[in-house]
């Protein structure tokens, strides 16, 4: 069976898209896997130079949970509730606490667990995304998703 010109470009460019959706999975797990991390040792640098959360730790883990449960709602993603933790974050320390109290969360019709930058990118979409990080931006928090 002889393939003509076309039928070669549409099997390139499912390989090629199939590839690239790959990659970009790849990438997009990989690049928020150290967060958790990341965030620990921002945490103890910024308790080092005297800066204090806002909230007991009990507070930064019920929120975490809190985020999660917005996110399996059942007619869809509550995105008000997530802006709603957001806006009680009160500096880059708040935030930190946040990353480590939500740890790595499955993400929803998936068996992968991410931690919340990468939580929240697949909950959300990019103007959702971008009002969470200008809820952040406007009190100076350096922290965006």
């Amino acid at each position: 069976m002889k393939l003509d010109t076309q039928d070669k470009y549409v099997k390139y460019g499912l390989i090629a898209g199939g590839l690239y959706v790959g990659y970009k999975i790849i990438q997009f797990f990989a690049g928020n896997s150290n967060s958790i991390a990341a965030a620990t040792n921002e945490v103890k640098t910024l308790t080092a130079k005297g800066v204090k959360p806002t909230y007991p730790d009990s507070n930064y883990t019920q929120w975490a949970s809190s985020i999660v449960s917005a996110g399996f709602n059942t007619l869809g993603t509550n995105e008000q509730a997530i802006y709603a933790i957001f806006r009680k974050m009160m500096n880059d320390l708040d935030v930190a606490k946040l990353i480590i109290a939500f740890g790595n969360q499955r993400v929803e019709f998936s068996f992968q667990s991410a931690p919340l930058g990468a939580w929240l990118s697949t909950e959300l979409d990019s103007n959702e995304l971008a009002t969470v990080n200008k809820i952040l931006s406007d009190k100076k928090i350096k922290y965006q998703f």
